[in-house]
Order: C-alpha cells, then structure tokens, then sequence
C-alpha cells in the first residue's frame, strides 16, 4: 500500500471512530437527559391525582370505589428509625406532599361468586419532586431489607408489634419495591409501591379468606402507571 492509501485507510478508521464515540456520547447525553427529566418532575395536583387514579371501569372483573379522605393520620410511631420509610407507607400521609392524596378500594369477585377472594387499596399521592419520589423507594427498599425480624409501630395511637417484613421480587422494575408485611395477630399484607414522575403508586393486597399473602395484580399497577403517564404527557 502507499503512503497515500495508507494515509486514506487510517483517515477512513479515524472518521469511523469519532463517528462512533460521538454516537456514544450522545446516548449518554440522552439517558442523563431522561434521569434528569424524571428526577426533576413536578407534583401532581389534587385533581390531577384524582383523574390519574383507576376508577370504576378501567379494568373489566374489578370493583373500584372512591375512599373518603376523612381526617389526616399522624406520623407514625417506630421502636427504629430505620424502618420508618416502611412506616410511611402504612401512613402515606406523611408522604404526600401538601396533602395530596387519592385513595380507591378495589375488589375482584370470582366468577360465579357474590363473595370478593380478594380486596386491595389504592393509595396514589404527590412527592414534592421526582427526586423525592425516587428517594423514597430507595429508602423503603433498605429499610425493608434491614427490618426483615420485625419491628414495632405505633398507629393513631395503637401499638403493633410487626413479626416479619419480606422483600419480594418485584416484576414493575428499579422503581418499584415489593414487600410482605406480618403483625404479631398473624393479619398478612402485601405492599407494591411504584414511583412514576413525581408521584408515587401504594398498593395493598389482602385475602379475605384465609389471611395469606397475596400478590398485587401486574394489570393494577400497569394500567395505574398508564394513567399517570397520560396525565404527565
């Protein structure tokens, strides 16, 4: 080869190259773009929250219904304060930022059935950030996984003593925590909690049966953060 072709040749690998680290730094541009977006989310208002969250008819064999907000809870009690991010989210309104908040009861009957085998609530609420948001499932992810022998909560001023808390594989991805939740009665709750913007998903799970766990319903979760995102959109 030339001097000439190879001076081509290596111009050609160099412009490849520069191509290719350019592609690169513009992808990295663009997921931090996205981080920040996500992170620099601003609050839903109370009425934003209220047409964002499921209601009657959004998933067909559900039951979905309006809870009153009746009066505000306080913050709860806790024996360690590093479970406290678990506690919150049994008082979610000591999560919602300027008292945002939306509840809903669900409930799904079996076919051919009056009786419902299962009820759920909706607890949908504004962070005071996306940040804030992000922050408070990572927060409730290490207090779950560092109070798994129990604690004791103190609730509108009733004490409980929580035998066990588990942290479950979660299917709704890195913003999202799912747990077991045991009191000393032997009464079993299964929480999923989701950050999508600014907001923040709870959802409990029981049975009204045999009081053992159960899962959150995957299209529950999936058709709320929809919604949210429709709202944001």
């Amino acid at each position: 080869m030339t001097k000439m072709g190879r001076t081509m040749a290596f111009g050609g690998i160099r412009k490849v190259l520069s191509g290719a680290i350019i592609a690169a730094l513009f992808g990295m541009a663009a997921c931090g773009t996205e981080t920040s977006e996500e992170g620099n989310a601003q609050p839903l208002s109370g009425a934003q929250l209220s047409q964002a969250a499921l209601s009657q008819g959004d998933i067909a064999g559900y039951t979905i219904r309006d809870v009153s907000a009746g009066s505000k809870a306080g913050s709860a009690e806790v024996s360690d304060e590093s479970c406290r991010p678990i506690a919150d989210v049994l008082t979610p309104e000591s999560l919602a930022y300027d008292g945002r908040l939306v509840q809903r009861d669900i409930w799904k009957t079996p076919t051919g059935s009056e009786v419902a085998d299962a009820s759920y609530r909706l607890m949908l609420l504004s962070a005071e950030s996306g940040e804030a948001a992000e922050k408070a499932v990572q927060d409730l992810e290490k207090a779950v996984s560092s109070c798994g022998s129990g604690f004791e909560v103190t609730l509108s001023g009733e004490a409980h003593n929580v035998r066990q808390v588990l942290l479950n594989k979660s299917e709704f991805g890195d913003e999202s925590v799912d747990f077991s939740f045991e009191y000393q009665m032997g009464m079993k709750r299964r929480y999923v909690v989701v950050s999508s913007g600014a907001s923040l998903s709870i959802f409990s799970a029981s049975n009204q049966r045999n009081n053992a766990f159960i899962a959150v319903p995957g299209e529950l979760v999936d058709e709320q953060k929809s919604k949210l995102e429709g709202e944001k959109s």
